[in-house]
């Protein structure tokens, strides 16, 4: 090969690396940016009652001041750190499902309204727990480490927990709010026609336990 074939291929190589690289980087990105809660919530009115709900379960406020948000439950694997190569390709596929899901949903317009929406959540709720069931709550997992738990006010949370470390089981069948509480969200649908906003979530949630 001739010098100026040698540089040739040299520098398509390092172009290739720097393509590569960069587009690397876009994805990430992209993913990253299209699984924040401000993504996931603020596109449609009809995930005003699911952000709504989110906001006064467990998870949006928690004692230690950590936030579970919507890809921490709804994205496979994204609790699991480090994410080994397989598991980020899983991780894409899931979105990509998860999104298109979401997307035909809007087009077909069948949660255009809150009526639609609480008619609709039944079937929804199912389909999210079912496959929770199926992973055997991996993202859970994922933040809550059955082998490592703690609570000094309460010994039997730890050992409640130890009979679920190794073997099949249904989180939400004990904690019922713990990804959303929809009780609010609901009375307000059904009081006025109208979505909740979820920008008055937690005041109306804090004005609600004072009473």
């Amino acid at each position: 090969m001739s010098q100026t074939g040698k540089w040739g291929t040299f520098w398509i190589l390092v172009i290739g690396i720097v393509v590569g690289i960069l587009c690397t980087a876009g994805l990430v990105g992209v993913v990253q940016w299209a699984g924040t809660d401000k993504f996931c919530t603020g596109w449609c009115h009809s995930m005003d009652g699911v952000s709504y709900a989110w906001k006064q379960g467990q998870h949006a406020r928690t004692p230690s001041g950590y936030t579970a948000g919507c890809s921490d439950c709804h994205l496979l694997n994204e609790t699991n750190r480090p994410l080994t190569p397989v598991a980020y390709v899983e991780l894409l596929f899931a979105k990509a499902k998860a999104g298109s899901i979401s997307g035909f949903g809007e087009l077909r317009g069948t949660l255009n309204t809150p009526q639609m929406w609480l008619e609709k959540r039944p079937e929804l709720s199912k389909n999210v727990t079912d496959w929770m069931v199926s992973y055997n709550f991996r993202n859970c997992r994922g933040c809550h480490n059955l082998t490592d738990m703690y609570n000094a006010k309460n010994p039997m949370v730890a050992k409640m927990h130890a009979g679920f470390i190794d073997k099949p089981t249904n989180c939400i069948m004990c904690h019922k709010t713990a990804g959303h509480n929809y009780k609010m969200a609901d009375e307000i649908i059904k009081a006025t026609g109208k979505w909740p906003d979820p920008a008055k979530a937690w005041e109306q949630a804090d004005a609600a336990a004072k009473k």
